[in-house]
């Protein structure tokens, strides 16, 4: 009995470090999987936009330092709200924000973080993370469009185009 638990052990430790992929074999398996995404879309092959996101997690779990990790986990995100995943994408975005504060596009992932919310119906928390964003990014591309949108979110859609061009109905 006591020789069958360091073997045990020694067993799971093999079969774990085995399993994990060098950086040149994660980012050749994750090169793979986007040519066969790149073949058809996101609607159609729902498995394998999975399998991307997996790997695009996996390799920024496994190599958080990297600078492509943030890349990665940010199109994780983007395949996570074009598969309706938005709980995902809200975490996976949460997560680029706190770890890479630097990265390049956090202005974009805090942009999508708000329309994550959005897409799930969290309109209160919506609207903050919007607001973050244009106070935080005033001169990014997306600020004026997103200032304007910001007292309609959550609106019906009638209700919105009434605020927005006027009810004509009355002038008729």
């Amino acid at each position: 009995m006591k020789r069958i638990i360091p073997i045990t052990i020694v067993i799971i430790l093999l079969t774990a470090c085995r399993h994990t992929p060098s950086r040149d074999q994660a980012i050749a398996d994750i090169v793979a999987c986007e040519q066969q995404l790149a073949q058809v879309s996101v609607a159609t092959d729902e498995e394998t936009a999975r399998q991307m996101t997996d790997l695009y997690c996996q390799f920024a779990t496994l190599f958080p330092d990297d600078s492509l990790a943030p890349v990665y986990l940010s199109r994780a995100a983007d395949i996570s709200l074009n598969l309706g995943d938005n709980q995902q994408a809200i975490a996976i975005l949460d997560s680029i924000i706190e770890l890479y504060p630097g990265y390049e596009d956090i202005a974009g992932c805090l942009f999508l973080k708000g329309q994550a919310y959005e897409n799930s119906e969290q309109y209160d928390l919506a609207r903050q993370t919007y607001t973050q964003f244009v106070t935080e990014y005033p001169d990014h591309v997306l600020a004026p469009d997103t200032r304007i949108m910001l007292p309609y979110i959550g609106l019906p859609i009638e209700e919105m185009f009434n605020a927005l061009i006027g009810d004509n109905t009355d002038k008729q």
